[in-house]
């Protein structure tokens, strides 16, 4: 399956997952509108990925699609937080930062209003997608395994 494929099968999975809002790329995000909500990152990792935030988070990311549910409420909305996701080179802050800067490919789903837990569930749901690594992404959650779930992508 060629990367295009792939991504077209992940946009369809989210879709028939339930979830829909505005995909946005790197090139398009200043033309997005700002508001507040949820976001979905759809993220190509092209190598394993050794992952230990101590105390949080540890193991491996083989290389594969994933996706990561946040939320974004402050100031600047879903724009400025997917702005900051899309940046290569950015202070590591949170746990996706390490997925975002190392990946090949990066899109995002903008949903107006949404819930990052809810987007979790829909996706888990569906048994298109599965828990990537427990305790990534959700350290502030109590009702999610992780916010960072795997594509079930052949």
């Amino acid at each position: 399956m060629t990367s295009l494929e792939a991504i077209d099968r992940l946009v369809d999975d989210i879709a028939e997952a339930g979830v829909s809002g505005s995909w946005v790329a790197r090139n398009g995000i200043e033309r997005m509108r700002d508001f507040k909500g949820a976001y979905i990152l759809a993220l190509q990792v092209g190598e394993t990925i050794d992952v230990d935030f101590a105390g949080a988070v540890a193991g491996q990311l083989a290389p594969g699609w994933y996706v990561y549910a946040g939320s974004a409420r402050g100031s600047g909305g879903i724009r400025a937080r997917v702005r900051r996701h899309f940046q290569r080179s950015k202070t590591m802050h949170w746990h996706i930062d390490l997925l975002t800067v190392k990946s090949l490919d990066i899109a995002a789903l903008a949903v107006a209003g949404g819930d990052e837990c809810e987007l979790v569930g829909k996706l888990l749901d569906s048994c298109r997608f599965k828990v990537a690594l427990r305790g990534f992404g959700n350290t502030d959650c109590r009702r999610c395994e992780s916010h960072l779930l795997a594509a079930c992508i052949p």
